[in-house]
Order: C-alpha cells, then sequence, then structure tokens
C-alpha cells in the first residue's frame, strides 16, 4: 500500500521586536512642550542651569537639539524664516519660554551669564556642541523675522559666545546673504558683535579671531552694495568706537596687494627683465596699489634672493652672492630713499641671513656692499646698530658689524672736529 507523504514544514518561534529596534517615533511638540514648562518654573539662570543639566538624562537631546537651542535662544520652536511655531501637542501649554536669550536684558553683562548657561550645558552633553553652532547659524540667517530688540539681544550673545570660543567667527558669513545685506541689517548685526565682544576681550584679541576665521577680508561685503566703498566703510566703523576693524582692513587689502606685485615680480625676473623696465613696473605697482617704499623694497629684495640657485660651497656662495646683490643694487637703490625703508631692508637681510645659515658668515660684507652702493645710509646702520635689529641671532650680527660701526663712528667724530677746526 503507498502511503502518503506528508511535505516538511517550518518550525520554530516567532520572535518578537526588541524594544531598542524599535523605531521611536518623532514628536518635536511634545519635547518642546516639556522644555519650555521646565524653563517657565526657573525663576534665575542658576535654576536654568540645573533644569537643564538633570533634563539631558530624561529628555533626548540627542535627537531633538535644534528644537532645544531655539528655545533657548528664541523662547520657542522657529518655524522657517523666524517666527515662532503656535500649534502644540497640547493647547492648554505655552509655546514659548519666559527665560531665553530674546527675553534676557539687552546688557553685555547678562548676555555673558547666559553665555555661561550655554558653556555648562555644552560641557555636560559634549554631543551637542555641533548641533548647538548649526542652530546659532541658522538663526542669524533668521534675522529679517525678528525685531530690533531681538537683534540686538541676539548680536550681543554672539559677540559673546564667540568671546567665550564656543563659537567661531567663520559662523558671520551667514551675515553675507544677499536679503540681510541690502537692507543694513548685517552692518548693524555685526557691528554690535565687534562691541560685545570688545567688552569682554581687547581690540586686538578680536581682530586676531576674524583672521583666524578668514573673516578679516570680506568685511566690506556687509555694506550695501549701494554704500560698499573703502570710505564708507572705515567711517562707519571709526565712529562705532572699531577703529582696530579698520587697521585690520588696511593690513589685509596691503598683504592683498603686496602679493599681487610679488607675482609681478616673479614674472619679471624669471624673464631676466631688464632692472630700468622692473623699476618702472614697480613704480606703477606701488602709486596703484597704495604701497610705500618699504614694501615694494623688501618684496624685490625676497624675490631677488628667491630667483637665484644657489651653491652648496661657502666660498662659491658668497662671491656668487655678493655679484648678485651688485647686479640689481641699482634697483635696490630706486626704492631705499626713505630712512625707514633703508632701516626695514636692513632687518629683512638679518633675518634673511639667520633663517639660510650658510649666508650668515657673509652678512656683514652684504651691509657693506649696500652702503658703498648707495642702498643703505650710515644713519640707518648706525640705527640698526643701536635698536632697530632683530633679536633673530642678534648677537652674531652685532657682532659682525662691529667694526664697520666703529668705522663709522669714528668718521662721524673726525667729521665732527674737522668741522669744529675750520669754524
Amino acid at each position: 500500500m503507498s502511503q502518503k507523504v506528508q511535505k516538511p514544514t517550518l518550525t520554530g518561534q516567532r520572535l518578537r521586536t526588541r524594544k531598542r529596534d524599535e523605531k521611536e517615533k518623532y514628536e518635536p511638540l511634545v519635547f518642546r512642550d516639556a522644555i519650555i514648562a521646565g524653563v517657565n518654573d526657573c525663576t534665575d539662570l542658576d535654576s536654568l542651569t540645573k533644569f537643564l543639566d538633570t533634563s539631558g538624562n530624561s529628555l533626548n537631546y540627542r535627537r531633538y537639539a535644534e528644537v532645544l537651542f531655539d528655545i533657548l535662544f528664541a523662547g520657542g520652536m522657529l518655524a522657517p524664516g523666524g517666527s515662532i511655531v503656535q500649534d502644540g501637542a497640547d493647547q492648554d501649554k505655552p509655546v514659548k519660554a519666559d527665560l531665553c536669550v530674546f527675553q534676557t536684558e539687552a546688557d553685555t553683562a547678562k548676555m555673558r551669564e547666559f553665555g555661561q548657561v550655554f558653556d555648562l550645558l555644552l560641557r555636560r552633553y559634549k554631543y551637542l556642541q555641533v548641533p548647538f553652532v548649526d542652530d546659532l547659524e541658522k538663526i542669524l540667517k533668521f534675522l529679517k523675522g525678528f525685531s530690533e530688540d531681538e537683534r540686538s539681544r541676539l548680536a550681543m550673545i554672539t559677540g559673546v559666545l564667540i568671546g567665550m570660543g564656543l563659537v567661531q567667527s567663520t559662523s558671520l558669513n551667514n551675515l553675507l546673504g544677499e536679503h540681510l545685506v541690502k537692507e543694513g541689517l548685517s552692518l548693524q548685526f555685526i557691528t554690535e558683535v565687534f562691541l560685545a565682544y570688545v567688552t569682554m576681550k581687547d581690540i586686538n584679541s578680536l581682530t586676531t579671531n576674524l583672521r583666524k576665521g578668514g573673516f578679516s577680508g570680506k568685511l566690506l561685503e556687509v555694506l550695501p552694495s549701494t554704500r560698499r566703498t573703502q570710505e564708507n566703510f572705515e567711517k562707519h566703523f571709526q565712529d562705532a568706537g572699531l577703529g582696530g576693524i579698520v587697521d585690520m582692513y588696511r593690513n589685509h587689502q596691503a598683504a592683498g596687494n603686496k602679493k599681487i606685485v610679488e607675482t609681478r615680480l616673479i614674472e619679471l625676473v624669471s624673464s631676466e627683465a631688464d632692472s630700468s623696465e622692473i623699476k618702472e613696473i614697480c613704480a606703477d605697482l606701488k602709486k596703484k596699489h597704495d604701497l610705500q617704499d618699504t614694501d615694494i623694497l623688501l618684496l624685490i629684495w625676497k624675490v631677488l634672493m628667491s630667483s637665484m640657485e644657489w651653491s652648496k660651497k661657502e666660498d662659491i656662495l658668497a662671491e656668487q652672492a655678493l655679484k648678485h646683490i651688485k647686479k640689481n643694487a641699482s634697483l635696490l637703490a630706486s626704492f631705499s630713499s626713505t630712512p625707514r625703508a633703508q632701516l626695514g631692508l636692513m632687518v629683512k637681510i638679518q633675518e634673511y641671513c639667520y633663517e639660510h645659515v650658510s649666508f650668515m658668515k657673509i652678512f656683514h660684507r652684504m651691509v657693506m656692499l649696500l652702503y658703498q652702493s648707495d642702498v643703505i645710509g650710515e644713519s640707518a646702520i648706525l640705527q640698526w646698530h643701536k635698536s632697530g635689529h632683530s633679536s633673530k641671532g642678534k648677537s652674531v650680527f652685532l657682532d659682525q658689524l662691529k667694526p664697520m660701526i666703529d668705522w663709522l663712528e669714528n668718521a662721524e667724530e673726525e667729521s665732527s672736529e674737522d668741522e669744529e677746526d675750520e669754524d
């Protein structure tokens, strides 16, 4: 008899989904209501700090970081453009916090206290540092949606946060949007940021911070296009008591102009252009880019010395260097008519010889050659020896030049005695 074979069946146990694998529902309004309720129960910044510190254990700061910082800055969850989201998970609960940056007194000292709240929160929950910066940068783009008082408070806290190192000056790039610049909002805001910063630290610290963040060259861009001139820029920041910003921007412009001149000089020297041609072009570039004789002179020296392939043998190097300097002495002399330029060249030569050890032994010979070629005068050499020298290898170079200094000083005394005899 044939027996029917049963089909195999799968056996096993159905696994339940683990709780940790379940996808958590995204409920920013519920989180917002919980934070606002807690913030509104706080009476001062100390109690706010304690609330934020302990609530991180029960509330998901990591997932709702943007909502958290929206509330601490603006008092509520922000919609695109800067308005407060009014709908809520619970209509009976308030949608705006009473204790936030926008509700804090418009005083730098008070803002520094609020900055401490952020600082302690970020120290406690380090994963919030990136979302914190991201949220501030987003809020900076919403300036147009805030009131004048709110913008002023936001500017103060931004300056404080940059001064505390919680935010970098690169965040200020978000102020360069045309919708903010054309109405003058960016210019007014960034001025208040700078003023808040210098109440904590000095103007030199501010300019250093801006240079490191690469913002020093973009400052002119915060002026509306119809007013974007160097004159208007300088007048605005001078009137605001921020003359250091003007100096920094001028230095930035000068550095850019020097780079242009240096690039042109490299082209001329590499193509073996005649000294008279280089002299003429340098004179035009000096006028065009508003540079000083000292600037041009030091650039010429730098390019001339870097254009050579120097010998590794000391005796050959010495003759090679002196011959090269003598050949270009007239070009150097064209821009060394002032004592400042001559002293600047002396210091530049000293630092060059210090950085290129093989030239150290011939420093005095180079100076003597330039003196004989009327590139450097007696007064500049004496001034360099007395107090104008650099600290780099000064003892070596002062000793090297001592015989020449003695000779110049004796020549001065003899000249004075001869004049007295004639009288």
